[in-house]
């Protein structure tokens, strides 16, 4: 039978678990809510890798993704005067093969906005359905099949029973849904309302680590590969130009100082600027430019990075997907394509147990474990490497990169990763009945 659906979140996972759902059955009801006035259309580059990449193949998107991908060269650390100390390219392989840049590099908003759009799209005929306006939008409207977003909204209240749950919105209105999944990042709120305020925050595991992402115009000697630079004191800087406009600068810092952590975490954007600017003042290389486009950049983002470690990712009629449930942080190269996986394997179950939303959301609980776990794994030395602490340590780093690049180890070690990570393929799930010909 059809699902009435709500979907917490309007990222990447929320869209692409939308367009599954209405995939997999048009009868489908789905709504989702979304805090901010539309779509975001900011945020960095992002990649698809491992079982990403065969997920979008069978939802037909990636002749859509090849259009919007990056044109970035390859990788290559530098020093203060902008030497290189090794070069390392893409993998080429056309399947999301391992390597420092992904051959699938997209920038998130372009992401957002091919799944927001495809997810409205009638299975049948693929014409997009109109979006009613909010106030068009009342209960009756939300019984009908199809997909609808809810902009400038939240949940305030879940209140779940055998047969179903109860939504209280910000804006007072109530609704009732078959099943909740909370796609709304790793400060969640579904996951605080599911598990207990604290107990949800806590699920947050620290990595001591902090970074700013923001754009600044490009000059030219950003040139087409990613450069990260290491100023030492704990400290690195990247960025990222290829073929866009604008230069992507990331900031990041690993240190465990209760100052920097009360500058940054769920702080304002100009405390955070602040705290930035003081961190990364009188760097070498280009760090004036930085501080500079940090405080004109209208894009600027930050946030502590840390992995999301919830006991069960699923309870009753309520579900986590992405970042709220397993967020795997950017340093793992692996958040966009786990939180796909997820999505494929929650709308899989849903399928697979059709009717019985509890077995369902049971099965996803413990059968995306492994993907979580695999995902999850950080590289030996990490978030270490990135940011060490005296200019010897990078001097050391510089010498073994530039021989691994030299002697082409990269090539070698990256042609004996498995594509599925760890060998693991993807779950097939033939009741989705999804193809890549919708």
């Amino acid at each position: 039978m059809p699902l009435k659906v709500l979907i917490v979140g309007a990222g990447i996972c929320g869209p692409a678990m939308a367009l599954m759902l209405r995939r997999s059955d048009p009868e489908n009801s789905v709504t989702i809510v979304e805090r901010y006035p539309g779509i975001r259309h900011n945020g960095l580059q992002i990649d698809l890798r491992a079982w990403g990449v065969p997920i979008m193949k069978r939802l037909g998107l990636m002749d859509v993704v090849r259009e919007k991908v990056v044109h970035e060269a390859g990788f290559t650390f530098v020093d203060a005067k902008g030497g290189r100390h090794g070069v390392f390219g893409t993998s080429g392989t056309n399947t999301g093969a391992q390597s420092f840049t992904s051959e699938f590099e997209i920038m998130r908003g372009d992401l957002a906005q091919l799944l927001y759009e495809a997810s409205l799209k009638d299975p049948k005929t693929g014409i997009p359905d109109a979006q009613p306006t909010a106030e068009q939008i009342d209960a009756a409207a939300e019984d009908k099949p199809g997909v609808r977003y809810r902009f400038g909204i939240t949940p305030k209240t879940l209140a779940q029973d055998d047969d179903g749950v109860d939504v209280t919105f910000s804006d007072g209105t109530e609704r009732r849904y078959d099943l909740v999944i909370g796609a709304d990042g790793q400060w969640s709120r579904t996951r605080r309302m599911l598990f207990g305020e604290e107990a949800g925050l806590a699920m947050l595991k620290p990595l001591n680590l902090y970074i700013a992402y923001y754009t600044i115009p490009t000059i030219p000697s950003d040139g087409q590969y990613a450069q990260f630079y290491m100023p030492g004191g704990g400290r690195g800087i990247a960025i990222r130009a290829a073929d866009r406009p604008e230069t992507q600068v990331y900031l990041m810092v690993r240190t465990d100082s209760e100052e920097v952590r009360r500058g940054i975490e769920r702080q304002s954007v100009e405390t955070q600027i602040d705290t930035f600017a003081k961190i990364f003042q009188g760097v070498e290389w280009q760090g004036e430019r930085f501080i500079e486009g940090m405080r004109k950049a209208t894009d600027f983002y930050a946030d502590a990075i840390g992995q999301v470690k919830a006991p069960h990712v699923a309870k009753g009629r309520v579900a986590l997907l992405g970042d709220a449930a397993y967020c795997a942080a950017p340093i793992t190269g692996m958040g966009t394509t786990v939180s796909l996986l997820g999505a494929w394997t929650l709308a899989g179950e849903l399928a697979r147990h059709k009717g019985d939303v509890k077995i369902a959301l049971e099965a996803y609980d413990v059968n995306v474990r492994p993907y979580i776990d695999e995902a999850q794994k950080l590289a030996p030395g990490v978030p270490w490497l990135m940011t060490l602490d005296t200019q010897w340590g990078v001097k050391v780093l510089h010498f073994v990169m530039s021989m691994i690049a030299f002697f082409k180890i990269d090539k070698l070690i990256f042609a004996l990763m498995p594509e599925d990570k760890a060998g693991m393929a993807m779950p097939e799930y033939p009741e989705l009945k999804i193809d890549g010909t919708s």
